[in-house]
């Protein structure tokens, strides 16, 4: 299901996608992470980094295992362990991972409930929370299509 949604979301124009992920960097990234008090990335998203790793369309960004600098547009694409790292002395973030972002959004996933969520990046307020992440594809889909 993932590889629809992702293949969907490709052919919208303007859509970046990057090389899949090995399995040897998702584990070192899920290891960093987890040392760190963070959450480990959950296995949906572990496919989602083994076809793309990383996902950017119209403001909507899903964090690869690594960052992906691009010159052409002064831009790099932030990576899992940066982004989730940038919240380390915040309790609310311990046994999280932040998977991406969309406008003043930002995308987590939570270990302890096995959710994911969609948050206000100042408030942390969950404004939607899903149990797969191939969900929360569907909600950026649907948004994208309408």
């Amino acid at each position: 299901m993932i590889k629809d949604y992702i293949k969907q979301f490709s052919q919208f124009p303007g859509c970046i996608t990057f090389p899949p992920c090995t399995e040897e960097s998702i584990t070192h990234v899920s290891t960093l992470l987890s040392a760190s008090g963070f959450s480990t990335i959950p296995a949906e998203y572990k496919e989602f980094l083994k076809i793309t790793d990383g996902l950017s369309y119209n403001g909507i960004e899903f964090f690869g295992a690594r960052s992906h600098n691009r010159p052409e547009k002064g831009y790099t694409f932030p990576d899992l362990a940066a982004s989730t790292f940038h919240y380390e002395d915040y309790d609310f973030f311990r046994r999280k991972i932040i998977l991406g972002r969309v406008s003043e959004s930002m995308i987590f996933y939570d270990k302890t409930s096995g959710r994911y969520a969609i948050a206000d990046r100042l408030s942390l307020r969950s404004r939607r929370e899903v149990k797969t992440f191939a969900e929360i594809l569907q909600i950026f889909l649907d948004i994208c299509k309408n």
